[in-house]
């Protein structure tokens, strides 16, 4: 088993057995905690494991993720942190590689430090390798045995690009742009050296913008985009980066839906809890056009909701956009996700086809621009393609609504309060308040002090929704 860790800002941890990932925690999704929460005390990485039955005895090998601000040198550096409350430095490899300097999947190995375990010692990577590796062993590319470039753009004013060579195990520094402007003379440079593949991996920060990817799509034959490309999947990516030099195969078998389990609670104050399938949520978004928070299994990977953490809401108004960024406290111009079913995206947007992930801009065929108005800005959205056929909650809630509406899309935006990560269970959601319901594992959660108020304006009186009966 490796184990990999991210000790500042997107602090995580990420356990992989073999080539199979087990799981993968990021500290913002613990506790309600806030967004880029740091690992504050090694000793967190014996709890985590404990959390998931392991322990450190159970771990052949730690990674850290090399992590600092970036510098021109090519020596280790030391960040600070805590262990067991007590303030410590802990050395990790420099922040990435110098061409000419030091090469790239370079292995620094420290014994300061066991995480818990009886040796103590750890390996440590480049950070920028994460990012390489990360994005690299989830793609399809690995999972084929196929050589591929990945173009990291971390956020800084240098783009760079690799070339994954999986025979050798071997990754070798390709071009530097000083900014992403510069990723156009990729295509020359692509079509000038035969021996590059055109196929490329997109990583780093900057992946995380849905336009830039898409200009990328008409440079390569085929575009991979981790759901994970910033900070957050790096704990995933320093024990991608030992299981490709050392393990039997190259590509990572794995969920997205494989952050912390939602955790189980009481009956907030003030709210009913009813059992209810996904039918039922389905028809209560259609009837009352009402958002809902829905919190289901384990977490998604990642910065942006895929279901498991969402508040799913009808399309259908464009007001409903207004109302999820006033409820997020976003700026009212800010647009909000689609979720729509993967065998009807080509029908409602183009280029459709399938975007699990939310990676890529697509714009609004002209007949549905008046159909589904909340999920647009400027004729384009930002979609989630969903299949139909998957044992996710969320995906039978859409199959249901599309049943009943004709409609096969929903706005889709992240579960949490503002500056803070997913909300970890129902209590959680229920203290923020931003919605009237939550549904949860089965069961319906209804805040009655906002549906009383609602029946005294409105006259009406909310369907219990425990007598519906579907079978799936």
């Amino acid at each position: 088993m490796i184990c990999g860790i991210r000790v500042s800002h997107d602090g995580g941890v990420a356990v992989i057995e073999d080539d199979r990932l087990v799981f993968g925690v990021e500290l913002e999704k613990l506790d309600n905690s806030r967004r880029h929460r740091t690992l504050g005390d090694l000793d967190q990485v014996a709890e985590i494991l404990r959390s998931e039955g392991l322990t450190p005895a159970d771990i052949d090998r730690f990674v850290v993720d090399g992590s600092a601000l970036e510098t021109d040198s090519t020596e280790p550096t030391r960040v600070a942190t805590l262990v067991g409350g007590r303030p410590v430095e802990l050395t990790i490899a420099p922040y990435q590689d110098r061409p000419g300097r030091t090469i790239p999947l370079a292995r620094h190995r420290f014994r300061s430090h066991g995480f818990g375990s009886a040796a103590q010692e750890y390996v440590s990577y480049h950070h920028v390798d994460q990012h390489i590796l990360g994005g690299y062993c989830t793609s399809p590319f690995a999972t084929r045995g196929e050589d591929a470039l990945v173009l990291v753009g971390d956020g800084g004013a240098v783009v760079r690009l690799y070339h994954v060579v999986v025979a050798a195990r071997r990754v070798r520094p390709v071009a530097a742009f000083r900014d992403r402007a510069e990723h156009l003379s990729l295509s020359s440079l692509v079509r000038e050296d035969s021996s590059l593949p055109s196929k490329v991996v997109v990583t780093g920060e900057s992946a995380l913008d849905i336009k830039w990817n898409s200009q990328l799509r008409g440079i390569f034959e085929e575009v991979w985009i981790p759901p994970f490309p910033d900070d957050s999947g790096a704990a995933i990516g320093a024990a991608c980066c030992e299981m490709f030099r050392k393990g039997r195969s190259p590509a990572l078998r794995w969920g997205v839906y494989s952050g912390p389990r939602v955790r189980v609670c009481g009956v907030p104050d003030n709210w009913r809890r009813q059992l209810c399938d996904e039918r039922a949520v389905a028809e209560l978004l259609h009837r009352k056009g009402e958002p809902v928070v829905v919190l289901s299994g384990r977490a998604e990977l990642g910065p942006r909701a895929l279901g498991n953490r969402s508040i799913l809401a009808p399309a259908t108004d464009s007001a409903m956009r207004d109302r999820l960024n006033g409820i997020k406290r976003r700026a009212a111009d800010r647009s909000v996700a689609a979720v729509c079913l993967a065998e009807r995206a080509a029908e409602v947007f183009g280029p459709g086809g399938s975007d699990p992930y939310l990676t890529f801009e697509h714009r609004i065929h002209p007949e549905w621009a008046d159909r589904v108005p909340a999920v647009l800005v400027d004729g384009t959205a930002r979609v989630q393609t969903i299949d139909a056929a998957t044992k996710s909650p969320t995906a039978r809630i859409l199959a249901a609504y599309d049943a009943i509406s004709g409609i096969p899309v929903l706005c889709n935006t992240s579960a949490n309060s503002q500056g803070c990560g997913f909300f970890p269970d129902v209590a959680a959601a229920a203290r923020w308040g931003g919605t009237r319901y939550i549904w949860s594992e089965g069961y319906l959660y209804t805040d009655q002090t906002q549906t009383r108020q609602t029946t005294r304006e409105h006259g009406w009186l909310p369907r219990d929704w425990s007598r519906t009966s579907v079978t799936w």
